[in-house]
């Protein structure tokens, strides 16, 4: 075994992985489970759809798909945990439902609760979560969350283009190359 090789298991939140397909922070360690994001962005100038509705977004169309795949060769498809995500909006209505995910944008109160392990002011654009920033029946139905290179949590209108900086959970019992 590479002595630079750990499982990820033993990566705290905050360090790094480093793959082929760049850096992933880890953001929390859960019963044999992962949560990273990639440290840089993945994807800039995607538009998120038609919509702020994820499930029907070209952003949950390229995690999905391109995303996903390059994920997949990596790491290997049956290592990444797909899971329910709850739709809820900023202001916490819940007209979008839930949706099942393999790889996808980080949510709102996930923003919120990572958020000093996201900052990376080395990012040259926002990039998009997967939450509505509220409903049309509140008179809101233009926009999604973002968040910025410092943390900051704004909306932006989803026709607008912002990056995408991908989330995913890995079974813990892989063996990964830890960052410095």
């Amino acid at each position: 075994m590479n002595e630079n090789k750990v499982l990820l298991s033993e990566v705290k939140p905050g360090e790094t992985i480093n793959t082929g397909i760049g850096a992933f922070i880890v953001l929390e360690q859960t019963e044999g489970e992962t949560k990273v994001i990639t440290k840089d962005l993945f994807k800039t100038w995607q538009e998120f759809g038609s919509s702020p509705d994820y499930k029907g977004s070209h952003v949950k169309q390229l995690c999905e798909g391109e995303i996903y795949d390059a994920f997949a060769k990596e790491f290997g498809a049956e290592n990444i945990v797909e899971h329910e995500v709850d739709l809820v909006t900023v202001d916490m209505q819940q007209d979008y439902g839930k949706v099942n995910c393999r790889v996808r944008p980080i949510t709102f109160d996930e923003a919120r609760q990572y958020n000093e392990l996201l900052v990376n002011k080395e990012l040259d654009d926002w990039y998009w979560t997967c939450t509505p920033w509220s409903t049309p029946a509140r008179g809101w139905s233009w926009s999604v969350a973002v968040v910025s290179p410092s943390g900051r949590i704004g909306n932006d209108d989803f026709v607008v283009s912002d990056a995408v900086r991908p989330f995913c959970i890995l079974k813990s019992n892989i063996f990964v190359s830890k960052g410095e």
